[in-house]
C-alpha cells in the first residue's frame, strides 16, 4: 500500500449532543439555540426571524419538546392591535437549557483535555 504524498490534513474531534427519551429525540442544539434566541428577543416571531426559521417549524420544535418531557417550556402572552404579545421560558425551559449547557460544556472540556493530552504524547 503506498503512502499518500504531502502532509496529512489537520483533523479534530467533534461531537453532537442531544437528549433522548424512550420515544426518541427530545432536545439538542437546534432546540437550545431557539430557546436562547427566544430568551434574548422575548418573542417567538422575532427569534425565528433572526434564526431564519419559519414560525410554524419553530412552534413544532417547542411542542415536540414539551410533549416528550411532559412539561411546558414556553409561556406565551397574546398580543392585540396595540401589541404587547410575546413569550418567555418557563422554569422548566430554563432548567432544560442549563442542563444541556452543563453536559455540553462537560463533554467539550473532556474532549479539549483529550486533545491536549494527545498532542503532548504524539
Amino acid at each position: 500500500m503506498s503512502k499518500p504524498k504531502g502532509h496529512m490534513r489537520e483533523i479534530k474531534l467533534a461531537f453532537k449532543l442531544w437528549f433522548e427519551s424512550e420515544e426518541g429525540y427530545v432536545f439538542g442544539s437546534g432546540a437550545y439555540n431557539l430557546l436562547a434566541k427566544i430568551q434574548e428577543k422575548g418573542s417567538l416571531s422575532e427569534a425565528t426571524k433572526s434564526l431564519g426559521m419559519s414560525y410554524r417549524y419553530a412552534w413544532g420544535i417547542i411542542k415536540r419538546v414539551e410533549k416528550r418531557i411532559g412539561k411546558t417550556i414556553l409561556k406565551t402572552r397574546r398580543g392585540g392591535k396595540s401589541g404587547g404579545g410575546g413569550c418567555e421560558l418557563t422554569d422548566e425551559g430554563y432548567v432544560l437549557m442549563r442542563k444541556y449547557e452543563r453536559y455540553r460544556d462537560a463533554v467539550s472540556n473532556t474532549l479539549k483535555n483529550l486533545e491536549e493530552h494527545r498532542s503532548k504524547t504524539s
